[in-house]
């Protein structure tokens, strides 16, 4: 009778959470198709993209991730249409989380970069903020607990200078799941107590608070306090139903399933993981599908089915391998080692075992190593290699200590009765302070009340006798310096608005270069910075060009440029970068009239490139400025004619070519980022210095190397003021 009142409880609470999963995906249905009707003859402006945006954020939810991905793409579309920048950074992020959710982290890396490349540039710090954390929980995800930790402390040091609470929060919790990672148990639970604190003060969304009781119900199960395990994530398994959240249910699900596991209730966990498994496949969720076969397989072992067990354990690896989910992959091969040995093919343990050791010494997870090991020792035992044996099994103790010793055991009380004591001690001191705060107020009402009855009637006789002379006469300069300032705004505006509709779109289309970025910073609204290419059938013709001056002097010159380059390959046929150059200089010198005894003050300095798509064959010409080719693993500068253009009449610009292998990479820029002034020691940034970043950073993907150059000059810059236009453009063949 017993196990049928069990199973009959079990059935009334499966149906209750299928009925409300179902309810759940009806009210977003709902909301999904309100949206789509409301963008239904919707004319293209801001309020379009932030419907767009309401309506991707949705599609996430409700793991529509193909669909998602179109919208982002649409949003970004409709964003440049309206030069709409904020539009265009939360397009590039939605589409991370896209990825991100799909467990396609290469994919999320570089959309995520590109977001926080574009919040940069917008002065945006909470998006920045915002951005950084989820980059950090990508690298965490993929076992990079180095990066995500540094890159948590940035997110985190902006957070707290712009009192971004809520996010505060969000990276002491996702800090806590690093750390857990590292097998820093105190640590972990200090961090998730203090976002579990932040975002009950703050009134966080139900879903993050979910998230605490999870995490800390995780640090509580790796410790063994498995009572106080399964009480958080119930917990949070009782939020994510209420809310419907079918990704955190199915998350809930997998923790209890390993609680259980840990308990010796084999049975129960199988029946939790199964259950983990179903809604993973049903939102399409990689990384944590791979996580759920882990889980099953780690059930079926427990209960000595060990050929059903090493089957989902490959299932998972495969995943992993996949998504290049380092931790997991670890965790993979550690347990289809540990199935093999049970199955006596000893070989096949040992190979995968020596994975498993390799992967978790390079991520420094030392909670693995300790599993490895002590698998490694039933392994060595196994094979009669006693001595082996013993010697993995004092590397087990080691990691073993070094995860539970005394020290931590304190530090985990006193992380849980700290949180518990400043809950308490909150609660008492806003009830003391609300009652002191409001007797002072009445005082100090009173007091500022007759203070400032008496001053204003001081006032207001002095203030009467010019206050209407100097009305009048400031009236009549004001409208005057508004006549001004208008008329000057509106020919800049203007001036912008010519220069924006010559400069292309991008420097390079899809499929002309494997990738490539441009960081375009102009020091005022108009640039004497400008780029400029020309297709001319399968040749490619490019140029990076910094005119003298900036601003609206700059922006003078820089039509000036564009129309001799234009000049001379379109309307002359040149095709020689020299012959080109060549031609710029004469012209210029002609056109400003400094041929005539008198010094040159107004020129150009530019690298003028032809590029054969087909052979990869690159010409190039410059006027002072080199360009910088990364091949292989070296940095090599490429050397141009040391002058100006229109700074003399006698030069003779010269040309020099070079075949470009696969993958290499190009740089191409203007001296306003090197020319920059701040720093400790408030001196220019430097050739060499950028020289070293441009060597450090090749190796990334683009979108990246734009974020970290961007990122370079601003904390180079601080509070000075930007000195010059900025230009700097790189691209890999």
């Amino acid at each position: 009778m017993k196990s049928n009142r069990v199973r009959l409880h079990q059935v009334l609470l499966f149906s209750f959470l299928l009925l409300l999963l179902l309810s759940g995906t009806q009210a977003q249905t709902r909301i999904i198709d309100s949206l789509k009707h409301k963008l239904k003859g919707a004319i293209d402006d801001t309020n379009k993209v932030k419907t767009l945006i309401s309506l991707d954020s949705t599609l996430n939810l409700e793991s529509l991730y193909a669909e998602a991905l179109e919208t982002g793409d649409e949003i970004i579309r409709l964003s440049e249409k309206l030069s709409y920048p904020k539009g265009i950074t939360e397009a590039y992020d939605h589409k991370g989380t896209t990825y991100y959710y799909r467990g396609d982290y290469g994919d999320a890396l570089r959309n995520y970069f590109l977001a926080l490349t574009a919040a940069r540039k917008i002065g945006d710090k909470k998006k920045e903020a915002y951005v950084s954390t989820n980059i950090g929980n990508v690298y965490s995800d993929q076992g990079n607990y180095a990066e995500a930790l540094r890159i948590f402390d940035v997110a985190l040091r902006i957070s707290k200078e712009i009192g971004y609470k809520l996010e505060i929060g969000n990276i002491y919790n996702n800090i806590g799941v690093v750390q857990l990672n590292l097998g820093n148990y105190p640590e972990a639970l200090r961090n998730n107590f203090l976002a579990l604190k932040m975002r009950q003060e703050e009134g966080s969304r139900k879903r993050d608070i979910a998230g605490s009781y999870n995490n800390i119900g995780n640090v509580y199960e790796r410790q063994g306090n498995y009572n106080e395990a399964l009480k958080h994530h119930q917990l949070a398994l009782q939020i994510r139903q209420e809310l419907g959240d079918k990704y955190g249910i199915a998350m809930s699900f997998n923790n209890l399933g390993n609680v259980y596991s840990d308990m010796g209730n084999f049975e129960e966990a199988l029946k939790s993981h199964q259950s983990s498994l179903a809604l993973h496949k049903e939102i399409g969720d990689k990384r944590n599908l791979s996580t759920s076969y882990n889980n099953i397989g780690v059930a079926y072992q427990n209960l000595k089915n060990y050929q059903e067990a090493l089957r989902y354990f490959i299932y998972g690896k495969e995943i992993r391998n996949e998504i290049g989910d380092q931790e997991g992959l670890g965790q993979s091969f550690s347990n289809i080692g540990n199935a093999y040995t049970l199955l006596h093919k000893l070989s096949e343990a040992k190979s995968n075992l020596d994975s498993a050791e390799r992967i978790f010494l390079r991520i420094g997870q030392n909670p693995g190593l300790e599993e490895t090991y002590s698998v490694f020792t039933r392994l060595d035992s196994a094979a009669g290699n006693f001595r082996q044996a013993y010697d993995h099994f004092k590397k087990y103790l080691v990691f073993h200590d070094s995860i539970f010793n005394q020290e931590n055991s304190k530090k985990t009380v006193r992380a849980e009765m700290n949180f518990e004591f400043d809950k308490k001690e909150a609660m008492a001191r806003a009830e003391k302070e609300k009652i002191t705060a409001v007797a002072a107020s009445e005082s100090r009402k009173q007091r500022i009340i007759i203070l400032s009855v008496s001053i204003l009637l001081l006032l207001i006789f002095a203030f009467a006798l010019f206050a209407y002379r100097n009305y009048r006469i400031k009236n009549r300069i004001n409208l005057r310096l508004e006549i001004q300032k208008k008329n000057i705004d509106d020919s800049i505006r203007y001036a912008l608005r010519i220069q924006q509709s010559i400069l292309p779109k991008q420097l390079f289309l899809s499929g002309e270069v494997k990738e490539h970025f441009m960081l375009y910073l102009p020091k005022d609204v108009v640039s004497g910075d400008f780029y400029w290419r020309h297709p001319k059938g399968r040749e490619l013709f490019f140029a990076a060009v910094d005119c003298t001056g900036h601003g609206v002097p700059g922006a003078m010159m820089s039509m000036l440029g564009y129309d001799l380059l234009e000049y001379a390959v379109k309307d002359k046929g040149l095709r020689e970068p020299a012959e080109i150059l060549n031609l710029m200089n004469s012209q210029i010198i002609e056109k400003l009239n400094t041929n005539q005894g008198q010094t040159a003050t107004d020129g150009m300095d530019l690298t003028l490139c032809r590029f054969n798509l087909d052979t990869r064959e690159l010409v190039y010409a410059g006027a002072k400025n080199d360009l910088f080719l990364f091949s292989g693993k070296e940095l090599i500068p490429l050397r141009v004619t040391k002058c100006s253009i229109g700074y003399s009449a006698r030069m003779e610009y010269t040309q020099s070519s070079r075949l470009l292998k696969n993958n290499d990479l190009l740089f191409l820029f203007t001296d306003g980022y090197s020319d920059q002034n701040g720093g400790p020691e408030q001196k220019k940034f430097m050739s060499r210095n950028l020289k070293n970043l441009l060597e450090e950073i090749s190796p990334l993907p683009c979108p990246e190397q734009e974020y970290r150059l961007l990122s370079a000059f601003k904390d180079w810059k601080g509070n000075f003021p930007q000195r010059d236009d900025v230009l700097l453009v790189g691209f890999r063949v």
